[in-house]
């Protein structure tokens, strides 16, 4: 599970590859992980976020 701050959806190759970030290892990690296209957070990425990330709340 990573959580970056400050990320959009479409700055990782795995997920855009039109990007001009290489992203080689996060790409790497996709590809042989698991990926999830559908998360919400309640808040903004801080402590709150976290804790409903973490939780499910």
């Amino acid at each position: 599970f990573i959580m970056a701050d400050d990320m959009g959806y479409g700055d990782v190759g795995c997920y855009n590859p039109d990007t001009k970030i290489p992203t080689p290892n996060m790409d790497k990690l996709a590809a042989q992980g698991i990926r999830f296209t559908d998360a919400h957070s309640p808040s903004a990425v801080c402590t709150p976020s976290r804790y409903g990330v973490l939780t499910g709340r």
